[in-house]
């Protein structure tokens, strides 16, 4: 029991006798062979990603994550503002360096920036 095989996902021990899933050098019972997200075990011939940590992802949920990281981490694009924005910018924030909000929103109709 101390030294037998154990289960990756739950730590607990293995009886010879009882039927496991393998992925790599872990070893899993039936029940704990499961997508950490969704919690449906994975059958034979599933796809399913494998943590550092051994935990099981099936192949939806992580493409799921993974896109939603890809989306969190995107930036948008950098506005280029020309010469002329650039000066009536400058006139308005030299008149006064925290102008008022209807100030602010003539400015952005004026140049056309948000």
């Amino acid at each position: 029991r101390r030294f037998g095989t154990k289960c990756a996902a739950c730590q607990q021990g293995i009886p010879p006798t009882q039927v496991v899933r393998r992925a790599q050098d872990f070893v899993y019972h039936l029940h704990c062979f499961a997508c950490i997200v969704c919690k449906r075990q994975l059958a034979t011939g599933d796809e399913f990603y494998l943590m550092e940590d051994s935990r099981l992802g099936c192949k939806a949920d992580y493409e799921t994550a993974k896109q939603r990281e890809a989306e969190s981490t995107a930036k948008r694009p950098r506005t280029t503002i020309t010469a002329k924005q650039l000066e009536t910018l400058k006139n308005a924030y030299n008149n006064s360096p925290k102008p008022a909000r209807h100030v602010r929103e003539q400015l952005s109709s004026e140049t056309g920036l948000d």
